[in-house]
Order: structure tokens, then C-alpha cells, then sequence
């Protein structure tokens, strides 16, 4: 008499619901783009920044591109070395009055390691984060498991060394001393005589200016610093890696920004501050 087998009852997983809901998504964006849709609604998505998550939740490869992982890991790392040795190295071309050309080279150069040093600290971080993540993701033991692996151990390495001080002081006591020692100049130039309101104003013109087009040049050379050396390599690891969205953009703008800002204070807010003075007089509030 035959035995029957044990019938084992399969258990219904929310793991197996999401992993299907991901696999249709992915079938569905390469033929049907309607159904697409339809997935998207069902979970919820509402706008570019939720379809893109969902597009990179459905790809369950920890390397879109294995094969040439290794070489695009080796170019980046090559690419870090030379921005590292160079991003903030003095500025060769600026274009100043030769009084004043050592004071604006160091101002400049202290700028753009401001803004490159931070950059190489954030992009080393996240790059290390995205091949442990990967890494964790993969199967252990498979080749795109030993790739990351050995990966994150290299970059693990090198972190310590590529972290290196944005400023040669804290930030924390520049700009603590720097807003300190120009209260005082206001305060002392706004209840001072007339000519030492004209003064206080000539001179904050000057050296609003003057920053202004630091900072813009400083930013400039981060930027075209950071293209040369960084760009198109870590852009072509994101892309070997596949859906890990875009390489981290380095601060350039945000200083440009700032540059603009300051160049409104200059224009606007400190004439019309030293107008008012003039007006009422602070000793007599």
C-alpha cells in the first residue's frame, strides 16, 4: 500500500505579493505602458520622484552591469586621486590687479577647498553607503557579492584619508569671530559721526564686492575642477551600478547663490541701513 506524501501547504507571503507587484511593473514599462499606469495607481505613486522609486524597486540586479563594474570602480577611484591632488590647489589664472593678486589667490583657493572638500568627503560617503547596500543586496557568495565586497574594502581604506578638513580652522570659530568683529564695526560706525557712516558704507561696498567676486570665481573653478576630474567617470559608475539615480552634485551653485545674495546686501540693505542711521540716530533710541 503506497504511502501517501506529506502535502505541505504553501504559505502566502506579503514578500511574494511585492516581489510579483515589482516584476509586472518591470514587464509592464517594457510593453504596456497603460498597465504601467495601473500599477503605479495601485501603489499609490503620485508624481517623477515615487515613479522613479518604484522603477528602482523593481530591478532586483545588484549590478545592472557586472562585467564592467571592475573597470568602472578603478577609473572613479583613479578620478578621486587626481581631484584630491588638485581640486584645491591655487587658482593660475586669475585675472587681478598684482597689488592685490596674493591676498585674492589665497581668498580664492580658501573657497574652492570650501566647496571641493566637502563635495569629495559627501560623494566618498555616499559611494560607500551605495556599494554596502548593493553589496547586502546581492546573493552571498555570487561574483556581483565578491565585486561590491571587495569594493566597499577599498573605499573603506581610502575614507579616512579623502576626509580631510574643508577649512583650516573650524568653521564654527570663523564664523563666530567673523560675525562678532562685524557687529562691532557696525555698531561703532552706525553711532559714529557722518564721515564714519560714509566710511563704514565705501568700505563695506569694497569688500562686499570684492567677496562677491571671489566667491563667483572660486565657484566657477570648483565646478569646472570637478567636471574634468569627477563627472563623467562617477556618471559612468552610477550607471554600471544601474537605478541608484544620479551621482551627488558638489556645492558650486549653492556658493554662486550665495555670491548673489551678498551682492544684494551690498546694493540694498547696507545703504539703506546706513540712510536710516543717519536719520535716527541709534545713541538717541
Amino acid at each position: 500500500m503506497a504511502i501517501d506524501e506529506p502535502i505541505h501547504e504553501q504559505e502566502s507571503l506579503l514578500l511574494d505579493e511585492l516581489s510579483s507587484r515589482l516584476d509586472s511593473l518591470r514587464l509592464f514599462r517594457e510593453h504596456d505602458e497603460a498597465e504601467a499606469n495601473a500599477v503605479l495607481e495601485h501603489f499609490g505613486s503620485s508624481g517623477v520622484i515615487e515613479d522613479q522609486m518604484l522603477k528602482e524597486l523593481s530591478s532586483r540586479l545588484p549590478l545592472k552591469h557586472p562585467a564592467r563594474f571592475d573597470e568602472a570602480h578603478r577609473r572613479a577611484m583613479r578620478a578621486l586621486e587626481v581631484f584630491d591632488r588638485n581640486g584645491a590647489r591655487q587658482p593660475s589664472a586669475l585675472k587681478v590687479p598684482r597689488l592685490i593678486k596674493p591676498i585674492a589667490n589665497k581668498v580664492v583657493q580658501l573657497l574652492i577647498t570650501a566647496i571641493v572638500r566637502s563635495h569629495q568627503k559627501r560623494l566618498v560617503r555616499d559611494l560607500r553607503q551605495l556599494y554596502a547596500l548593493r553589496e547586502a543586496n546581492s546573493p552571498v557568495g555570487s561574483d556581483d557579492y565578491q565585486l561590491l565586497a571587495t569594493a566597499r574594502i577599498q573605499v573603506d581604506a581610502i575614507t579616512n584619508d579623502l576626509n580631510k578638513s574643508s577649512l583650516p580652522l573650524p568653521a564654527f570659530l570663523v564664523g563666530g569671530a567673523a560675525i562678532s568683529g562685524l557687529l562691532s564695526v557696525v555698531k561703532n560706525s552706525l553711532t559714529g559721526e557722518a564721515w564714519e557712516q560714509y566710511t563704514f558704507s565705501a568700505a563695506f561696498f569694497v569688500i562686499g564686492l570684492g567677496m562677491f567676486w571671489c566667491i563667483l570665481r572660486a565657484a566657477g573653478i570648483a565646478r569646472s575642477r570637478t567636471r574634468i576630474a569627477l563627472d563623467a567617470s562617477f556618471k559612468a559608475l552610477w550607471e554600471v551600478i544601474g537605478d541608484a539615480g544620479n551621482p551627488p552634485r558638489d556645492r558650486a551653485k549653492l556658493f554662486a547663490t550665495i555670491a548673489s545674495i551678498l551682492l544684494v546686501l551690498v546694493w540694498i540693505i547696507v545703504p539703506t541701513v546706513i540712510a536710516w542711521a543717519a536719520i535716527n540716530p541709534l545713541e538717541k533710541l
